[in-house]
C-alpha cells in the first residue's frame, strides 16, 4: 500500500469523530462544507488505511451500577504474555489494556461494583499468569 498523505480534510474528519464518533456522512459533509461522497470515501479509505481503528462510546459506568473503577498496573514474565493478553481480551470488566515502556510495562482499566470487588478480582485471577510489581490505582474522574 503506498503511503497516505493526510491533509487538512482527513485531520478535520479525525477530529471530529473524535469529539462524537456517532457522526453520520450527511453530517460531517454538512460541518465540513464538503460533498457527501467526498466525505464518505475519506473515511471509507482512512478505515482501510487503519488510521481510523474503530469507534467506541464513552460510557458511564456508574450509571450501570459499577462504583469503582481502577487503573491495575503490573509486569509479567515473558513467557506468559500471550496468554495474560488473550485472558484480558476475554474480560468483560477490563476495559483496556495499555503496554507501555517504565517500572511497569501493562495497564489495565477495570470496572467493578466497589473497589473491594476489584481488588480482590486482581488478587484472585491475576495471579494466575505470573503478574508482579502490582499497583492498583482507583479512578476519582476521567475528562474527556
Amino acid at each position: 500500500m503506498k503511503p497516505y498523505k493526510i491533509d487538512a480534510l482527513d485531520l478535520t474528519i479525525i477530529e471530529m469523530l473524535e469529539e462524537d464518533c456517532s457522526l453520520t456522512y450527511n453530517e460531517i459533509a454538512e460541518k465540513t462544507g464538503k460533498n457527501l461522497w467526498t466525505v464518505r470515501d475519506r473515511m471509507v479509505l482512512l478505515r482501510k488505511r487503519e488510521i481510523i481503528r474503530g469507534c467506541r462510546a464513552d460510557v458511564d459506568y456508574s450509571k450501570l451500577g459499577y462504583g469503582c473503577r481502577a487503573l491495575i498496573s503490573f509486569n509479567v514474565p515473558a513467557e506468559k504474555i500471550d496468554a495474560i493478553v488473550s485472558f484480558i481480551r476475554t474480560q468483560k470488566r477490563i476495559k483496556k489494556l495499555t503496554v507501555t515502556t517504565g517500572q511497569r510495562r501493562f495497564m489495565i482499566d477495570v470496572i467493578g461494583t466497589d473497589c473491594a470487588e476489584i481488588r480482590e478480582y486482581a488478587r484472585k485471577v491475576l495471579p494466575d499468569y505470573g503478574i508482579y510489581d502490582v499497583d492498583l490505582e482507583v479512578v476519582l474522574d476521567q475528562v474527556p
